[in-house]
């Protein structure tokens, strides 16, 4: 049996699109190619692979089992034509990055300008969506590289997470004025107030502010966390305004502090960044993907440098954990690159 890579793609354009004519617009090709395409593909397998239905075509049983199979097929061979294309100088004028919200927030004003001025002929995509998402988008090669929190992807065998960044502290953060700013606080009584997450919350950070509450959790009026941000900025603007509370670095959130709008209540030793370089394991790296990575290790090397700046300037200002006698959350941590 002989088939045609070209005529699999016709079919999960089909199957993505659910209709002739969508498909054939996505793929930029005549309806009656793209149906002529269709009958040949079957007629080379010997068996139907999709069927008309009152909302459009869907896949036979067999035909999930084809596309399944054969979207994979297609795949790794457009992964040989890429290394080809790199072994031969190519592939370099599109750059698609997937960076996690407080990753985007605090390294990209630093990194995307230098990169733009050194490659101008490099189209950049940038994709800033939670690690879950990116995640699929890299597996679905959409994404050459992502960078946000490592471990949410460490048990995932088809993606490698292939260097890790030192650590920035984080804290939580609430309103100058709130009612937790006038006394010490522990993480549990913190709860008490809403937490504005931006994105989702990595299972290690969860975790501790499920632990904290305990089975206190039934009896909060809110769920924790009580608000899904898109984005830091306007996380902090909600932050200003209420009682909620945000996780945050203080890099990340330097014009509120310096305003006064928003102070530190605390902070845990694992409050910090994870953060990594990540791509699909076995796939190359174009140069562009490289010259952007060099730039992110700058950007976070000038954050963990502002970050040392701004905790001596907040030292002895934030209060100390409930039950101690000592700002311990305002100790400065070990920023060296692991």
């Amino acid at each position: 049996m002989s088939i045609d890579l070209r005529l699999i793609r016709y079919a999960t354009a089909l199957a993505e699109h659910g209709s002739f004519t969508r498909a054939a617009e996505a793929l930029d090709i005549a309806q009656p190619t793209l149906s002529r395409g269709i009958r040949d593909l079957e007629a080379a397998v010997g068996l139907p692979l999709f069927v008309r239905t009152p909302h459009g075509v869907e896949p036979t049983d067999f035909g999930y089992v084809f596309l399944q199979q054969g979207s994979a097929v297609s795949a790794q061979f457009a992964d040989l034509e890429r290394e080809v294309a790199l072994a031969k100088g190519g592939h370099k004028g599109e750059l698609a990055i997937g960076i996690g919200p407080y990753a985007a927030e605090l390294l990209l004003p630093h990194a995307l300008p230098r990169f733009m001025d050194a490659h101008p002929g490099v189209r950049v995509r940038l994709q800033v969506e939670s690690m879950e998402v990116l995640g699929r988008a890299l597996k679905q090669r959409a994404l050459d590289v992502v960078i946000g929190e490592g471990t949410v992807l460490d048990d995932d065998e088809s993606v490698e997470v292939f260097e890790r960044l030192a650590p920035i502290p984080a804290c939580l953060f609430a309103r100058a004025g709130h009612p937790m700013t006038t006394r010490p606080v522990g993480l549990r009584d913190l709860l008490a107030y809403p937490l504005i997450q931006v994105s989702r919350l990595p299972p290690r950070v969860l975790k501790p502010l499920l632990d904290a509450l305990g089975e206190g959790a039934a009896t909060l009026p809110h769920p924790v966390p009580a608000v899904d941000c898109p984005t830091v900025p306007l996380a902090a603007a909600a932050v200003a305004g209420s009682n909620a509370l945000m996780l945050a670095s203080l890099g990340m959130l330097k014009r509120e502090l310096a305003a006064g709008r928003l102070v530190p209540v605390l902070r845990e030793d694992w409050m910090r960044s994870d953060w990594a370089f990540m791509k699909l394991r076995h796939r190359s790296l174009a140069t562009p993907a490289t010259a952007f990575l060099a730039m992110l290790r700058e950007a976070h090397d000038v954050a963990v440098s502002e970050h040392a700046a701004l905790e001596e300037q907040w030292r002895g200002r934030m209060p100390p954990r409930a039950g101690s006698a000592s700002a311990n959350s305002g100790k400065r941590r070990d920023v060296r690159r692991r």
